[in-house]
């Protein structure tokens, strides 16, 4: 009989690709599930699961973990609450290769980076956000954008709202090049939000069915949770039924965080969200936790911090819930920390979503679902399945315990629940204690 590395004994595994669960042992050496029985294993070492779910890893398809100097903060947020692997550089920021990953040599999850249409436009020399691309640049993106993709990126990411004058033409010119290449991914921040997000959605559905690429509507919810959400929802089941490779993410809050001097915050926000200043509140820098309806702190934190993070209070909480109960629906944290602060999204989303998803009637199986083995569908990742010969990425929690603690005061406080977090085998977290070094791996699109 074999000795594993670990046995993780007695557990109810969730198996959320059947949509089904079963009491089983799981026997992992070497970083991979080497049996999946009923039977009992001998083991080196083991974890009892009695009376515990053991779930694949949380798979976070949409993160931001561009900060060169920090990576720790948002990776570990993510990993206290289940989160073994994550894709970063959304929205369009996501940074070159040469510029972040010798500082992702080891980060805490698995971890990939998509290449950012505003990060190519930058290195090319167009830094009016304003203004398209001259055609000399737009050459210049293209070869850079060839070379990440040939170096592993998984895919372009776009931030229309952040560089809403964009033409599709310059977007086109990228996709040329992106169709070279397999399983491309492109995840978009559409190009308004509130009522003109749903002109701003058809937009990103042309484009899919024109071109063979998959695309992402990114933190649907956060866009179109201001009446717009079922009509938006309408329109992507329809593209999809029409065969257009459609997917789509949402987080669990009714408020977004962004850079107070992105064009998101250019006149008329007030008008499209139906709330004003007294709305936002700052997530971070020296003023974190002021609201911006005090006399003129807007107009100069926008001139004098305009990097500084802002928390927008102005989402339909009906709609984001509506969002996430569609069955196509990936679970996403958009997390996003400067200097270690901002949204509770960056440590609570998993656990939160969950909890909503159950009370919404939805088993554990189909629930976890939405954070394992759908988003790992959408990436073409080999995990969010506990099967064997994958990689031994789990989950152990209470069913009964689970739920996030964040709040917009404390936004780092780790979920309850959470008993441990196992990356390629190895024990990342026990009780919301992150144990040892990192354990992730650096990962590149294959």
């Amino acid at each position: 009989m074999p000795v594993y590395d670990l046995v993780v004994r007695g557990g109810v595994v969730l198996l959320p690709e059947l949509h089904k669960e079963e009491k089983l042992n799981i026997g992992i050496s070497n970083g991979i599930i080497a049996r999946l029985s009923s039977d009992e294993m001998e083991a080196k070492e083991e974890i009892d699961a009695s009376g515990s779910y053991v779930s694949p890893g949380f798979i976070d398809s949409h993160m931001h973990d561009e900060e060169k100097e920090d990576g720790g903060s948002i990776e570990k947020a993510l990993l206290r609450q289940g989160v073994t692997t994550a894709i970063a550089g959304n929205c369009g920021s996501g940074p070159l290769g040469a510029d972040i990953l010798p500082f992702r040599k080891n980060p805490w999850t698995n971890l990939g980076y998509l290449t950012g249409h505003k990060k190519l436009r930058e290195a090319a020399g167009a830094t009016d956000r304003y203004l398209p691309a001259e055609q000399r640049q737009v050459e210049i993106m293209k070869d850079l954008l060839r070379k990440e993709l040939e170096n592993g990126s998984f895919g372009l990411s776009i931030g229309l709202e952040y560089l809403p004058n964009t033409p599709i033409s310059e977007l086109e010119s990228l996709f040329e090049v992106a169709v070279d290449f397999k399983k491309i991914w492109v995840p978009v921040h559409i190009r308004e939000d509130g009522p003109a997000s749903v002109k701003a959605t058809q937009e990103i559905l042309d484009l899919a069915a024109k071109w063979p690429l998959r695309f992402q509507i990114s933190h649907t919810g956060s866009m179109t949770g201001f009446g717009q959400l079922k009509e938006v929802l309408t329109l992507i089941d329809k593209a999809r039924a029409s065969g257009a490779d459609v997917t789509f993410d949402c987080y669990p809050y009714d408020a977004f965080c962004t850079d107070l001097g992105s064009a998101v915050f250019d006149p008329g926000f007030e008008k499209r969200w139906g709330k004003g200043k007294e709305s936002l509140e700052v997530a971070s820098g020296l003023n974190r936790g002021r609201w911006l309806d005090e006399e003129g702190l807007f107009e100069q934190l926008r001139e004098e911090e305009p990097e500084c993070l802002i928390i927008a209070h102005v989402i339909k909480q009906e709609e984001v819930e509506l969002c996430l109960a569609h069955p196509d629906c990936a679970i996403a944290s958009d997390g996003l920390l400067k200097g270690g602060r901002g949204h509770p999204r960056a440590a609570g989303t998993f656990p939160r979503a969950l909890r909503m998803l159950r009370k919404m009637g939805l088993s554990w199986p189909e629930a976890v679902r939405k954070c394992t083995s759908l988003p790992a569908e959408m990436n073409w990742l080999d995990k969010g399945v506990i099967k064997e010969g994958l990689d031994a990425d789990l989950v152990i929690f209470d069913g009964e315990r689970l739920c996030d603690k964040a709040t917009f005061t404390d936004e780092l406080l780790p979920p309850e629940g959470i008993k441990w977090v196992i990356i390629g085998g190895q024990k990342a977290v026990k009780d919301s204690e992150v144990l040892g070094g990192p354990k992730g791996k650096l990962m590149k699109r294959r």
